[in-house]
């Protein structure tokens, strides 16, 4: 043993490892894939919105990151699995997945359709399980010890305010998906985590359909630390799941909510 101190820089050195995250044409995704980047991580930058992921990854590479963009549509099976072969191929590898794309379509329960319902598992549930079991299958090939990070939220611990009744079932769907997929690929070496956020706001969340929040219960959400949260806020999370620094940390929740839990 040394007095020499650790190379904290090397704690969060992600460089020569291949990254995907979804949804980052924008918001915390696009913040997330940025994060990452900065710490040498090559992302892939994969979206439904084509123009917006390539805008994101030329971003990346001005930068001087690493950034190449990837069409996905996460409700259909053929689209994941095409993605992240795509990524395998192209970028020679797959270390870190994070599982951010999602909607947060809105409406009040007894107004809530079978069509929203199912929409909402679609892509917020079922796109997230076909990412993580491709991102599984790579990985335990490649015999990479690899990092999945889930997206959830913190209305997957308690509700915040009406009309989100099947986004917050999904995402503590999420919270199911990430425990027993950290069960299932431990002895691999892959861990799985998930961040969730608070009251975050994001351009997709402002464009969601549903009935509009008033400035009470805006006002509400505030948290004790008396900000919204930033998506800068929620990279900081996941960059510490991605990390060589927590290597033995799996089936975790990092709340990130500004103390709004603590009420």
């Amino acid at each position: 043993m040394t007095n020499e101190l650790p190379r904290i820089d090397k704690l969060y050195d992600l460089s020569g490892q291949v990254a995907i995250v979804t949804g980052a044409a924008e918001g915390m995704g696009r913040e997330i894939a940025r994060y990452l980047a900065a710490a040498g991580a090559d992302v892939a930058v994969a979206d439904i919105n084509r123009p917006g992921a390539e805008q994101a990854a030329a971003e990346i590479n001005e930068g001087g990151g690493r950034g190449r963009a990837y069409d996905l549509d996460q409700s259909k099976e053929d689209s994941v699995v095409d993605m992240v072969s795509a990524v395998r191929r192209d970028m020679g590898g797959l270390h870190i997945l994070v599982n951010n794309a999602g909607i947060q379509d809105r409406e009040v329960l007894e107004n809530t359709s079978v069509a929203l319902w199912d929409k909402l598992q679609a892509v917020n549930l079922r796109g997230p399980f076909l990412c993580v079991r491709e991102a599984a299958r790579v990985m335990r090939a490649d015999g990479t010890r690899g990092r999945i990070i889930n997206i959830s939220s913190m209305g997957s611990l308690h509700p915040i305010f009406e009309g989100l009744v099947a986004y917050n079932a999904t995402k503590a769907g999420i919270n199911a998906l990430t425990r027993n997929a950290a069960f299932e690929l431990a002895a691999d070496g892959i861990t799985v985590n998930a961040v969730l956020p608070g009251a975050t706001p994001t351009e997709g969340q402002a464009r969601a359909p549903g009935p509009p929040v008033d400035e009470e219960t805006i006002r509400h959400m505030m948290p004790p630390l008396g900000r919204a949260g930033t998506p800068g806020d929620i990279a900081n999370a996941v960059l510490f799941f991605a990390a060589p620094g927590a290597s033995h940390v799996t089936a975790q929740f990092l709340v990130v909510d500004g103390g709004h839990l603590n009420r």
